[in-house]
């Protein structure tokens, strides 16, 4: 399997979440402070991040030499995309990364259930002035 294959596999779906969310992100990457963010979202991303690595650095031949050892490494990598999902930012700084997540770097888009947590936590950062 190809990397871009793989990436398919790693991404949402759903261009309106993009077009919904983007200015927020925009503003909020452009005014937002640096700040610590919370312990859990950054365990969460970093859980995530390296089960991504772990299925991208897998032999190409992996899926045909074991099939199901390569259905454990999908499981694996979409359980530790779905929590990364869920997980809450607590700054403009983790929200910007957690939409990056959802939309794969801009390679896909963002499903409906994601963009209607993105949209929640967009709001409860505003009103908390984050």
């Amino acid at each position: 399997m190809d990397t871009t294959t793989r990436r398919a596999l790693i991404g949402g779906a759903g261009m309106i979440g993009v077009a919904i969310v983007g200015q927020i992100v925009v503003d909020a990457s452009a005014t937002s402070a640096p700040a610590f963010g919370s312990p859990e979202f950054r365990a969460t991303m970093k859980a995530n991040k390296a089960a991504v690595d772990r299925f991208l650095g897998l032999p190409e031949t992996f899926e045909r030499d074991d099939p199901q050892g390569y259905q454990c490494e999908v499981e694996r990598m979409c359980a530790a995309s779905r929590a990364a999902d869920h997980a809450t930012p607590s700054t403009w700084a983790e929200f910007v990364e957690l939409f990056g997540h959802q939309c794969d770097g801009g390679l896909s888009a963002l499903d409906d259930d994601n963009a209607t947590r993105l949209l929640a936590h967009a709001k409860r950062l505003l009103n908390a002035g984050a």
